[in-house]
């Protein structure tokens, strides 16, 4: 099996195409529409990126950042990429982008019964601290988690 060649680079307007196909394959009760994608890409303090599988587009993520915090946006990998690491790899990629810009807490959403995503989150450090009922469109709880980056920032000092 040849092994794939992976590329994580910033979202263009080009990309939204094929972004929104994946957003009503992934979430098809409430997904993003081109507007809201081109609204997200205009922003100077959102970081949009896009994963490419030997030149397919696999996955996408994004990172908003206000200050010391920043909140993912989105992690969304195609069906048929999944359970080959691309979402850690662009988790991976956002905590990066974080420690960068000096983020001190990252904040996220997430489906309370996504339990590959929950177990993702808390390998990097995301703990839950809040919940917020009937969040998503189709009634199902969030779960807030936060990953407090303020140690990894002290012991690199």
């Amino acid at each position: 099996m040849k092994a794939q060649t992976i590329e994580i680079r910033p979202m263009r307007w080009w990309d939204i195409s094929e972004v929104y196909k994946f957003e009503r394959e992934l979430f098809p009760h409430d997904p993003w529409s081109t507007d809201q994608w081109w609204r997200e890409l205009a922003q100077l303090h959102n970081h949009y990126f896009v994963c490419e599988s030997s030149g397919v587009l696999s996955g996408y993520t994004g990172l908003s950042v206000s200050g010391s915090d920043a909140d993912i946006q989105t992690i969304a990998v195609g069906e048929s990429f999944q359970g080959q690491g691309i979402g850690r790899q662009l988790l991976a990629h956002l905590v990066e982008l974080s420690v960068e810009l000096k983020v001190t807490f990252i904040f996220l959403e997430v489906r309370h019964d996504n339990l590959a995503a929950l177990s993702l989150y808390s390998l990097f450090g995301f703990k839950e601290i809040s919940k917020r009922a009937n969040y998503y469109s189709d009634g199902t709880d969030a779960l807030i988690l936060r990953r407090d980056d303020r140690d990894e920032r002290e012991t690199r000092s």
